[in-house]
């Protein structure tokens, strides 16, 4: 073979040998980067993962604190309260309804088995064979209430406002006690109202003839929050909103109350329906007309129910409207709502309690 012969296949070799060599690492960085994005896409599996339960988790906690809608509906059995009861304030507390009487001067617990007295003795009676009630701090069958206006959950038990003792009540399995305040006195309110807690162990009550909104913290003191009101009654509680049935002026209101420590200025509440004015008008939320208003309940997504009392309606803000809710209950289907006076949410159901009508309504 000559020169130029060995030369020209000299330098096929090479060129075979670079063919080669660049397939293969092309093959190696191909491989490489294959295996950079199948990795890529699992970290970033992992992260949606990841943020997906994050999501879901936080919804969860959110749900548990902020309202109790997603629970499973209970069947408390309302027919084994006594034709008597002139239900008023309510809440759910551990599987159970709890509704004050303003007729026996007690406090009901109301299951799926039945019903009976949580607190509060019989007293005497008036010339009307009307139990008068009374006020003293005892074991829950021997206490005596004055005239029990609203329930709601704080701490381990259930806090009572008994409006004509001028006092709120805790009771627990086996006494009722006074709040107090920091002097040692029970004389912190003059008319407590409705009431409403937060997940952070605050009870927010309405001082309804003082004008306005206290808060009895989770360790024990008792704070105005706001005043200059103009007879506040119902209260409800929602993801760190307290919201405030005037009744003297016709409104809806809310206010941030995330800091419970902290005293509340005018400029701090917000309108949510009313335009001020008493009457009975749908719409736009600001133009709205209610006619005293003396219990609100809030669902998770913000929507406020209302117990328009004087008109005899519960009313829906959602929104930026007002609507009004026709109140059929299918196991009282020939009962009509007269007087609403107190309101709370299970389950999905809106429990309604009629004081003049002595009924309990529920709607899904």
């Amino acid at each position: 073979m000559n020169k130029k012969k060995k030369k020209g296949f000299k330098w096929v070799i090479v060129f075979l040998v670079l063919l080669v060599t660049t397939f293969t690492v092309s093959m190696v960085a191909c491989g490489l980067f294959k295996e950079k994005q199948e990795k890529a896409a699992q970290e970033e599996s992992v992260e949606e993962f990841e943020e997906a339960y994050i999501e879901e988790t936080s919804s969860d906690s959110s749900e548990k604190v902020s309202g109790i809608q997603n629970e499973n509906s209970i069947d408390f059995n309302l027919d084994a309260l006594p034709d008597t009861v002139e239900p008023g304030g309510m809440c759910v507390f551990e599987g159970a309804l709890y509704v004050t009487d303003s007729y026996s001067k007690c406090v009901w617990k109301v299951t799926e088995s039945g019903a009976e007295i949580f607190a509060g003795a019989d007293s005497e009676k008036d010339a009307y064979d009307k139990p008068q009630g009374g006020y003293n701090d005892a074991d829950p069958a021997q206490a005596l209430f004055k005239l029990p206006w609203d329930v709601s959950a704080y701490g381990a038990g259930i806090a009572v406002s008994d409006t004509d003792n001028g006092v709120i009540r805790i009771v627990s399995a086996d006494k009722v006690e006074t709040v107090l305040n920091s002097s040692g006195d029970s004389e912190s309110f003059e008319f407590p109202t409705g009431m409403a807690s937060d997940e952070n162990g605050n009870l927010f009550v309405s001082d309804t003839h003082a004008n306005s909104i206290k808060v009895i913290t989770s360790g024990g003191d008792i704070i105005t929050l706001l005043d200059d009101l103009n007879c506040p009654m119902g209260l409800g509680y929602n993801s760190g909103f307290l919201y405030i049935a005037e009744t003297g002026n016709n409104r809806i209101l809310r206010v941030n109350v995330s800091d419970a420590s902290s005293k509340k200025s005018s400029g701090d509440i917000e309108v949510v329906a009313g335009s001020g004015t008493e009457g009975f008008t749908d719409g736009d939320a600001s133009a709205a007309t209610f006619s005293s208003p003396k219990a609100v309940a809030v669902a998770n997504d913000g929507t406020v129910f209302v117990a328009d009392t004087v008109n005899g309606a519960v009313r829906r803000i959602s929104d930026g409207q007002v609507t009004t809710v026709e109140v059929k209950d299918e196991k009282i289907p020939d009962a009509e709502l007269v007087s609403p006076m107190g309101m709370c949410m299970q389950g999905g159901r809106l429990y309604i309690a009629d004081s003049f009508g002595k009924k309990i309504f529920v709607i899904e």
